[in-house]
């Protein structure tokens, strides 16, 4: 398991990769480490774009890691899901077509409130937070919970990052097409890699929780004494 100080450690060291690769294209150079070195000894032929373009990817950076720390919970997970409404997994819990790998109608019974509201989004999510807030402390439940949030933060950058690739890419006059392409691949991909990682680890998340709550229920606990007496 990560803990906090490496985890922070390696959402620095993942936006700092992110400003050098940027850097790299904004002065139309391919990404290796003799080209970096050729920028930084050639430094007063390429002055003043050089000067501009590493003033861009620190600030880039400091807005990347800014958002990270500062921005809440609930506007992250919008960026993550793109909608602004529901903008996380708990919202279906309890009624989703995906198989949580479990039967979910002792909890249905638990929580009459959740059928009775129609399977409301609102209501299962409030159930679901609930839900969390108890088991928070589960070892299981615990530990995809950080694994989200650090997904989630990656993420974060790698979009920042993204946005301002696509931004500056028609303002980079003469870049060659193919090495264009290979930057669009970088972000494109982990971008693509990160938002699917962090949706994933939110269903997850959510169902953890559920299976926690479950082993609590009568029914539920029966059921997985039954499990293990099977396979037994």
């Amino acid at each position: 398991m990560i803990n906090e100080t490496l985890r922070s450690l390696i959402v620095v060291v993942f936006a700092v990769v992110n400003a050098l690769l940027l850097y790299m294209f904004l002065l139309q150079l391919p990404y290796d480490i003799d080209a970096f070195v050729f920028s930084l000894v050639h430094w007063p032929r390429l002055s003043p774009r050089i000067e501009i373009v590493a003033t861009i990817c620190f600030v880039t950076v400091l807005v990347a890691l800014s958002l990270v720390k500062w921005l809440n919970s609930e506007w992250k997970s919008r960026l993550v899901y793109f909608r602004h409404q529901n903008a996380h997994p708990g919202h279906h819990a309890f009624f989703s077509v995906k198989d949580p790998g479990f039967d979910r109608k002792p909890l249905l019974a638990a929580y009459p409130e959740v059928r009775d509201s129609a399977y409301n989004p609102q209501v299962q999510m409030r159930v679901w937070k609930r839900l969390f807030e108890r088991h928070a402390e589960a070892p299981l439940v615990q530990g995809t919970y950080r694994s989200w949030l650090f997904l989630r933060d990656l993420y974060l950058i790698s979009l920042v990052f993204l946005m301002v690739f696509l931004l500056a890419w028609p303002l980079n006059f003469g870049v060659p097409l193919a090495l264009a392409l290979s930057f669009v691949f970088i972000y494109g991909a982990q971008f693509l890699f990160l938002m699917f990682s962090a949706r994933g680890t939110g269903t997850r998340l959510e169902y953890n929780v559920l299976a926690e709550e479950l082993e609590m229920t009568p029914k539920g606990k029966s059921r997985a004494k039954k499990k293990r007496a099977k396979k037994r």
